[in-house]
């Protein structure tokens, strides 16, 4: 009786342990799926005044951030969803949790990448200086020495021109505006000699007539523009790869390029040779 029980007991052991085994299994291959499951939608933190990168007129949402994010939905089947905001306010709905990235021509520099991580550049635009499109003799930085120049606040562009201009020997004199809009307006009525500007902001001007200027052939620098994804986050991480691939192919089908022309006239999508990208 004795080594019946001890048989008996020795086959429940088992066939508990390979039941715990097969749940344990179960519960696994469930972990995984929903691991793996692909995300079906994003939400993308975009400017609602930033012309011409996002921004919204008589209640329509436009601009080339959202020409790439309807062909990036095109392209994974994601549904793409916009908040639209003020630009200081972007990164708020990023951090809270209420965007899963910022399509807003954001560049990368190192200050950023500590706390995010970015997708492929999908466009690399300069920082330039704007002349009136009569002085053809400006070619280079140093060609404004002795000239006003006029930047708006907080841009990098002009941080570093400033920084440019010192190391160079540049004799020019700085002026800060609120706004490209008032920049803009102290350029034509003469307050200013120079405009720093981005490539695509002057390009965009100049081709629907906004501006009658040129840009100077020397850029002040050149800025990788990416869509920033929260550290750490798994989900993110999946969105991050699927939005990589897209602008991959964009670039390689020529997607981007056409957008880019469409709004400005020439392609921001590829870096220009021998560029030293700001960080």
């Amino acid at each position: 009786m004795k080594n019946i029980k001890k048989a008996l007991s020795l086959v429940l052991l088992i066939s508990m342990a390979v039941g715990m085994t097969a749940c344990g299994s179960k519960n696994t291959d469930s972990q995984k799926k929903a691991e793996t499951k692909a995300p079906t939608k994003i939400i993308v933190a975009s400017g609602s005044s930033s012309v011409p990168n996002s921004y919204v007129e008589n209640g329509t949402h436009k601009g080339h951030e959202v020409d790439i994010w309807n062909a990036i939905s095109q392209k994974t089947g994601l549904k793409v969803e916009f908040i639209t905001g003020d630009f200081d306010t972007l990164f708020g709905y990023l951090d809270s949790g209420k965007a899963n990235t910022v399509g807003n021509t954001i560049t990368v520099n190192a200050n950023r990448q500590k706390k995010y991580d970015f997708s492929e550049p999908y466009a690399y635009i300069p920082e330039k200086l704007v002349v009136h499109s009569n002085r053809t003799d400006i070619k280079k930085l140093k060609d404004v020495a002795g000239m006003t120049c006029g930047f708006t606040s907080g841009s990098n562009g002009g941080n570093l021109f400033k920084q440019i201009a010192k190391e160079q020997g540049i004799d020019i004199k700085l002026v800060t505006y609120d706004s490209s809009e008032l920049l803009t307006q102290a350029f034509k009525q003469g307050k200013v000699d120079v405009m720093l500007f981005s490539a695509a902001e002057t390009a965009y001007k100049i081709k629907n007539g906004i501006l009658d200027a040129r840009m100077v052939e020397e850029d002040v620098t050149v800025g990788a523009k990416a869509y920033p994804f929260v550290k750490g986050n798994g989900d993110e991480e999946q969105l991050n790869k699927i939005v990589t691939k897209a602008i991959q192919d964009m670039k390689k089908d020529g997607t981007l390029s056409k957008i880019y022309q469409k709004w400005y006239g020439q392609d921001f999508s590829e870096k220009p040779k021998d560029a030293k990208i700001s960080n």
